[in-house]
């Protein structure tokens, strides 16, 4: 071992140095306690056999002092002879070991052998832990640049969505969007057919994240309302184009179990007929004029499992003051925090059914409130998408035919607006 002596009071038997070396350890001797600092900065040791002074030279404690809170930093093993209490009183003496000044010199050996022994374990626990904090550096290096990844993922994500969708005549929409992290596994849009249809969708991929956000951004593209040819154009029911969704799905060959659920409806906005679908999705919501809610109910199973599917499309004429809600399951999972409710995992119908007379936009903002109420709202279970249509005033209706931004409530990563 290499020791650092330091004695320079004379207090230690003078023939230790020679014993010690005798019995194989290099030993480097200071007379004074300045020299040893210096010493034990430029140089390596393994351990360092300190004489404590005695108190009567006034001089020695300031450099002694600091001597000992050096050592202790560096986690330097030490034995201090004497004047122990005082050391204590220095620093935290975790590497510090005491001695009396006459300790014998085979009791030091043993000491210094039992330092021997662990004095590699306890280096190889120092370069393990140095490791262990270069890696989380390169780990929070990373996370870093996966957070702001993700961030940019979940910013063009919402950019696919309706950003300036017009009031037609009397159809006006309010939504709600928000991720349960930075990317979403729902997609909704709403848009003209032609100059009589409006069409509208939620769509629900399993999951909420990454895998799901990259499969709404193919249900993006993929949906498809009407087949232009020489003759015009052909637009296609809801059922249908929830088929030819679902073919599309399938020919990707989807790994681990992908399926997506998805809502689509079609409104003529001069006859006001409604024709709606859906595959595996919750029951759209039929509110009357004075605020009642029905399902819209309609055969169809899950989107991209099984090829040649039927989904069943219906059809309902709407009337001025009422509404249809359209949402994904993330809207159940909000309100099923509680287990104090017996009906936690159907309590959102409650919520509908108390605000459900409002205004589509003021509906939506008290929703989005009410969910903000709920316990776990900050770590939520699952994307919530809701998508709401009412029938205006006719008058009102053609008055704002020429376009306004669509009343809209977006969360999570991005910037609300109404």
């Amino acid at each position: 071992m290499n020791l650092l002596l330091v004695d320079p009071e004379k207090r230690l038997a003078q023939d230790v140095e020679s014993k010690l070396s005798a019995r194989g350890h290099h030993v480097q001797v200071s007379c004074d306690y300045e020299s040893a600092l210096t010493s034990a900065k430029e140089h390596a040791f393994d351990a360092v056999l300190l004489s404590a002074p005695d108190g009567s030279v006034a001089s020695s404690r300031g450099p002694f002092d600091e001597l000992v809170r050096h050592v202790d930093m560096s986690a330097l093993t030490t034995i201090v002879m004497g004047a122990g209490h005082r050391v204590a009183n220095l620093c935290e003496g975790h590497f510090i070991d005491h001695a009396d000044t006459d300790i014998s010199l085979d009791e030091l050996q043993g000491r210094l052998a039992t330092i021997e022994l662990y004095q590699h374990k306890v280096q190889s626990m120092e370069n393990d832990l140095a490791n262990m904090h270069r890696l989380f550096k390169q780990l929070n290096t990373q996370f870093a640049q996966v957070d702001q990844e993700m961030r940019l993922a979940g910013r063009l994500q919402s950019a696919f969505l309706p950003q300036h969708v017009e009031n037609v005549g009397q159809a006006h929409f309010a939504a709600m969007y928000r991720p349960a992290t930075f990317v979403s596994g729902d997609i909704y849009d709403i848009y003209r057919v032609d100059e009589d249809h409006v069409a509208f969708y939620v769509a629900d991929a399993v999951g909420h994240g990454m895998a799901a956000s990259l499969l709404t951004m193919f249900i993006k593209n993929a949906v498809t309302s009407k087949n232009v040819h020489d003759q015009g154009y052909t637009i296609y029911s809801p059922g249908q184009t929830l088929g030819m969704l679902n073919s599309k799905l399938v020919e990707q060959h989807l790994p681990n179990s992908q399926f997506v659920t998805a809502g689509f409806l079609l409104l003529n906005i001069r006859t006001l007929e409604l024709q709606f679908a859906r595959a595996g999705h919750p029951y759209p919501f039929h509110c009357s004029a004075d605020g009642r809610l029905t399902e819209l109910k309609s055969g169809g199973g899950l989107l991209g499992i099984f090829d040649e599917q039927d989904f069943e499309t219906q059809a309902v004429t709407l009337r001025q003051g009422e509404k249809i809600i359209l949402y994904s399951d993330g809207v159940e999972l909000g309100f099923a925090e509680s287990k104090e409710r017996a009906d936690e995992y159907c309590h959102y119908r409650n919520v509908l059914d108390d605000i459900a007379h409002l205004p589509a936009n003021e509906l939506v903002q008290s929703f989005a409130e009410s969910l903000d109420a709920e316990s776990g709202s900050l770590n939520p279970r699952d994307d919530v998408t809701l998508v709401v249509l009412e029938i205006g005033n006719p008058d009102s209706g053609q008055a704002d035919a020429g376009g306004a931004d669509i009343d809209a409530v977006v969360f999570g990563d991005n910037v609300a607006k109404a």
